[in-house]
């Protein structure tokens, strides 16, 4: 590769685009961590109305989670990849969203990781018991699964 200015500044933003994904998930473990402390020592507060006002702020800061946005946050900050169920007890846990209004959130997480695999942001791997565990790809990895993704996709209209 030839080291001319363009790409000297494009390993620059890459180094720096790495940074910030690496920030993003120290915060993103911090605002977890604050997130549940907060909540348990709301829960054990004497003061109802204080405790439920430091929950309202908490609220109010926090902004609601949409359903990938919460997937997305516990496969960020686990160091690991996830099972399902594992997904569905660090949502509950983390507090992230109220998962009692679906019917079957098992069912949800599964099409949602499937759609996820599908676009290539979700990576899949077996753990020794070989259960499905779930981790978020790296900008590089979905790069080359769309990549590898529209060279199958071209094969196959090939052979139409």
């Amino acid at each position: 590769m030839v080291n001319s200015p363009i790409n000297q500044t494009v390993n620059g933003f890459i180094e720096k685009l790495k940074e910030a994904i690496q920030v993003r998930a120290d915060a993103d473990k911090q605002v977890m961590e604050y997130t549940n402390a907060i909540r348990a020592l709301a829960q054990v507060m004497e003061d109802r109305e204080t405790a439920d006002s430091v929950l309202a702020t908490l609220e109010e800061l926090s902004g609601g989670m949409g359903f990938v946005d919460a997937i997305r946050f516990v496969l960020r900050v686990s160091p690991k990849p996830l099972t399902p169920s594992a997904i569905k007890a660090l949502i509950t846990v983390g507090k992230k969203m109220d998962l009692s209004r679906y019917s079957n959130p098992m069912a949800s997480i599964h099409t949602t990781l499937r759609r996820m695999v599908d676009s290539g942001e979700v990576g899949i791997s077996e753990n020794a018991s070989g259960e499905k565990g779930y981790r978020l790809n790296t900008p590089a990895q979905r790069i080359s699964n769309l990549r590898a993704k529209a060279l199958i996709d071209e094969q196959v209209a090939k052979k139409k």
